[in-house]
């Protein structure tokens, strides 16, 4: 029955005959593991085609929805961690193998005739494979994405005559909106792949039409006796290939726990935006090319090199294919090459020294997982951006910026009047002030207040004692707390601070409860207060320009600038904020809401 059912079955497909000619391909020279790069091309292409299908099926392509649903398939779906890390890694993968397998195609002088339309299709291939990095970026429409690709996009628009044309075109307008991210979705869900499918059908095809390109140094009669079929053992290889790149693909995954999804994209904000690492190098090329001399690094360099590559087999049309003899087309390849690493490791090395970056990073990440635990009570229909109508933290972050801010700094932004607030509250941050308050991060020279001149594990203890009463300090230490605590209630502390009767008052600031949610909002409300500063204070009150609900959500804000306190918000339950914190700054956040929507559109 079944030998029926096969015969019937090649009678009308030749399905047998088709599977033999693709597996009989004779290999000359035997197989070979510097074959396998092309193949395992096509097994990633394969990888990013099914999860792109997979992850499909969930998005939605709108600037209120995408963020939200990328989301819900990296936060809520089986897997979807999994399989959005494998698309998100794998484009990277593709692209550096696609530079390995060109740069071996060079070596063996694989380009040469009558192979130059292979060599062209595979460039083209590479440019397509650029192309769906740059779309597919933009999708999960948060803060990296939206404006990493405003940078690729902004590049596009220096180019003389035609550029700002190509731009509005892909963006759908002046501006990012709604219309930018459709497009993208279409040539990165459509136009590309049917393109790139297209042109890998032609590649393939002249492949097996001209054959592998041997070693060069194989004999012609080594390569008449030794032809070797493609299966079993090339396939053999090809298959251990593809299964060590998903492992290391797969392990790189775990290793990452999927893909970075940061904040939903606000066109309002501040972002010092980077392309992806595959466009660093012309990302750094630009930094040379300023003024006048801007178009020689968005257009002459990157089209010279283009022309070069697509021109390579008619310039080089010597049959000799050995490296000694093409010293100046290797020169060419690879001092480009070792220009483009040298730009993007240029880049890489001063973003990791730019303490404005670093702090950007860091700051991106609280983000992003704050916004994930406002997303997991829901997303309003308004769009990813609209979770943070909720957040007591996003408000108080904005009035610190604009009533604070003026004086004090955080992480090297702000005015230096008053101390310095990076790392606010931290254990770090009281022990640095008690050893020296007249630092320039603290009171300077204003500061009254000597130095505790202690040993550092004293200090520490004296700290965790002040701390300790605020309430919301992480990992408590009783110990720590006991020793501190008869360190300053019998050392010289209390001569100047009460500690303890919340009314009491002397010549320095009442340290009962100090730094917790009550002793900040009345010394926010009154820093003159006899009980704080009294006529020596400097600081303006605040208790007739915030009411208590924009205090608290100063103070929430404040708390999250330390890495040792605990925001007010987080329960032991992990909701982000109460019901009865919902809407109580809706009116005065609602605006820049809708303003990020008007830009959106």
């Amino acid at each position: 029955m079944a030998n029926k059912l096969s015969e019937w079955i090649e009678n009308r497909t030749g399905l047998n005959n088709l599977l033999k000619k693709a597996l009989n391909e004779p290999v000359r020279g035997g197989a070979k593991w510097y074959y396998i790069f092309g193949s395992g091309l096509v097994f990633l292409f394969v990888i990013q085609a099914v999860t792109g299908i997979v992850m499909s099926s969930f998005y939605s392509p709108s600037s209120t929805a995408a963020w939200g649903s990328v989301y819900y398939i990296q936060e809520k779906t089986s897997f979807g961690w999994f399989i959005r890390g494998l698309h998100h890694f794998g484009s990277s993968a593709m692209i550096i193998l696609a530079i390995v397998h060109m740069f071996q195609v060079f070596i063996f002088g694989a380009y040469k005739k009558p192979r130059e339309l292979n060599w062209i299709s595979g460039v083209i291939l590479l440019i397509f494979l650029m192309g769906f990095g740059l779309t597919g970026y933009l999708l999960p429409w948060d803060q990296k994405g939206y404006w990493a690709t405003q940078v690729a996009t902004n590049i596009i628009g220096t180019i003389p005559v035609v550029g700002d044309y190509i731009k509005i075109l892909h963006q759908g307008g002046s501006d990012y909106g709604n219309f930018t991210l459709t497009r993208f979705y279409t040539l990165h869900v459509f136009v590309l792949p049917i393109s790139l499918l297209f042109f890998l059908f032609i590649h393939i095809a002249l492949f097996r039409k001209h054959g592998v390109t041997p070693y060069w140094k194989l004999s012609e009669e080594t390569l008449r006796t030794r032809i070797d079929p493609f299966w079993p053992n090339q396939v053999f290889m090809d298959i251990v290939f593809a299964i060590g790149m998903y492992a290391a693909l797969a392990g790189w995954v775990f290793w990452n726990g999927g893909a970075e999804l940061q904040a939903p994209a606000d066109p309002a904000s501040n972002y010092l935006a980077r392309p992806e690492w595959y466009f660093l190098f012309l990302f750094e090329l630009l930094k040379y090319c300023q003024g006048k001399f801007l178009i020689v690094g968005t257009v002459i360099i990157p089209s010279l090199a283009l022309i070069f590559l697509f021109v390579l087999p008619f310039i080089d049309r010597s049959e000799l294919r050995w490296p000694s003899k093409r010293i100046p087309f290797f020169a060419a390849v690879f001092s480009g090459l070792a220009a483009a690493i040298a730009l993007t490791t240029t880049t890489i090395v001063h973003d990791n020294r730019d303490i404005h970056i670093v702090h950007q990073r860091e700051d991106a990440e609280k983000q992003a997982d704050r916004a994930k635990k406002l997303a997991a009570n829901g997303i309003p229909p308004a769009g990813g951006l609209a979770i943070f109508l909720n957040d007591p933290l996003t408000l108080g972050e904005k009035i610190f910026n604009e009533s604070c801010n003026g004086c004090h700094m955080v992480k090297g932004k702000g005015g230096d009047s008053g101390p310095d607030f990076t790392n606010f509250g931290s254990r770090e941050w009281v022990s640095e002030l008690l050893k020296n308050p007249k630092d320039n991060k603290y009171f300077k020279d204003s500061g009254a207040m000597p130095p505790v001149k202690v040993p550092d594990e004293s200090l520490r203890d004296m700290t965790e004692f002040l701390l300790s009463k605020s309430g919301s300090l992480t990992n408590k230490n009783d110990e720590s707390i006991e020793r501190g605590k008869e360190l300053v209630l019998k050392g010289n502390c209390v001569i100047c601070h009460p500690i303890g009767d919340k009314e009491e008052k002397k010549v320095a600031p009442n340290l009962t409860d100090y730094l917790s949610e009550t002793w900040l909002k009345e010394f926010i409300k009154n820093p003159g207060d006899i009980k704080f500063y009294g006529t020596r204070n400097n600081m303006p009150g605040f208790s007739d320009k915030l009411n208590d609900k924009e205090l608290d959500a100063l103070i929430q804000y404040l708390f999250s600038l330390s890495k040792d306190r605990l925001l007010v918000s987080e329960n032991e339950n992990n909701e982000v904020y109460t019901s009865g914190q919902s809407f109580f700054y809706t009116k005065l956040k609602l605006k820049t809401i809708l303003d990020s929507f008007v830009c959106l559109r």
